[in-house]
């Protein structure tokens, strides 16, 4: 399984298909250090292969 995350600031990306490793480290750094200040403005979004095949296994119409 390859999951990606991608960070938010203002509904705004800022940080695109990050690793879980990179996800970790950076949403640490960013969420720790502007927590008070950003509260409910910096978001995260996790996209997952499993969710991606599952979403897009459509049956072919003949």
């Amino acid at each position: 399984m390859n999951d990606s995350y991608h960070i938010y600031f203002k509904g705004e990306i800022l940080f695109k298909n990050l690793s879980k490793d990179e996800f970790e480290f950076v949403w640490g750094k960013l969420y720790t250090s502007y927590i008070n200040a950003l509260n409910k403005e910096l978001t995260y979004e996790l996209l997952s292969e499993n969710i991606k095949e599952q979403s897009f296994n459509l049956e072919p119409s003949y």
